[in-house]
């Protein structure tokens, strides 16, 4: 029964080895992505491990201390020879490894608090002024309209007004308020367009005799 048990959760002696020799090549190839945060990395780095003594193999924390600094990118490379250099002196934990690089991490590779705070202060002027633009042309072209209309009802009751009261003159020939016909520009500037018409003009000649003849001049 138990050797069923032992099968059928932990599998075979074969496939455990199988497993082991597969998860122990990924712990030696095992290093940090591009552009990967420290905390991502050591997500991956505990699941290998932890899988590896689910399969009862165990590094101690100096061999994983010793196989972090190796695993990081070439940014990492002088934060690595420190810790390298650091190690044979003082006894570093896998956990104060971690929580070392994290720090590093906020201090080096990641913008500063002040720095964070300026660039949220900056795009959100720059999204808030936006709407506002866009708010002051609408409140324009609403101004605009009410200009327009208040204009056109003054205009109305002005010419209710003149009607009620006889108010100014009205010209006859072009329909305009403020003159008389005798007066209009409008209708002067027709005269002045109208083709001229050649007259005749006749000259009168005397022969003596009281009888007048008159002749035609072109």
């Amino acid at each position: 029964m138990w050797d069923k048990l032992e099968i059928t959760y932990e599998g075979t002696d074969q496939v455990r080895e199988a497993k082991l020799d597969f998860l122990t090549h990924e712990y030696e190839l095992f290093c940090m992505n591009e552009n990967e945060k420290i905390d991502e990395m050591f997500e991956r780095f505990s699941k290998i491990i932890n899988d590896i003594h689910a399969l009862k193999k165990t590094y101690t924390d100096k061999e994983l201390v010793r196989k972090i600094p190796r695993s990081l990118t070439p940014k990492w490379r002088s934060k690595a020879n420190a810790i390298q250099e650091s190690i044979g002196i003082t006894n570093v934990t896998i956990d104060g490894l971690r929580g070392n690089l994290k720090t590093y991490e906020s201090t080096i590779f990641s913008p500063s608090l002040g720095e964070q705070k300026k660039k949220g202060i900056a795009l959100k002027a720059s999204t808030s002024q936006e709407p506002a633009m866009e708010e002051s042309s609408n409140e324009d072209n609403e101004f605009g309209l009410v200009i327009k209309k208040f204009h056109n009802f003054m205009r109305k009751e002005y010419e209710r007004k003149s009607e009620k009261q006889g108010g100014p003159p009205k010209c006859y020939g072009c329909g305009e308020i403020g003159h008389i016909k005798p007066k209009c520009r409008n209708a002067k500037n027709e005269k002045e367009k109208k083709p001229f018409k050649k007259h005749r003009a006749y000259t009168k000649i005397y022969t003596g005799s009281p009888q007048r003849v008159a002749s035609p001049v072109s």
